[in-house]
């Protein structure tokens, strides 16, 4: 299993969540917990398709590395490389 560090933040009914280490990759929700299971969602959608093209996954930084803007938090999402896994 690994660890990606992401950011979130928002408020009331708009949080987001994007990936420090996988540009372009985000999710959004209208509650934290749901902000976090769609960026789970989005973490495994993104090994799938890594590994439908043959491309390497991004190496996870340590939460202790990113750089946290103000008004975000640094959380961790896991991704579990089965789950992403072509059935």
């Amino acid at each position: 299993m690994m660890n990606y560090p992401a950011l979130i933040d928002g408020k009331e009914g708009a949080y987001g969540v994007v990936f420090p280490d996988i540009p372009g990759l985000a999710a959004m929700g209208d509650t934290i917990d749901e902000a976090l299971r769609n960026a789970k969602d989005a973490l495994r959608d993104y090994a799938y398709e890594a590994e439908v093209d043959g491309d390497e996954l991004a190496v996870p930084s340590p939460p202790q590395s990113v750089t946290i803007p103000e008004g975000s938090r640094v959380i961790s999402v896991s991704l579990d490389r089965r789950e992403a896994r072509i059935t």
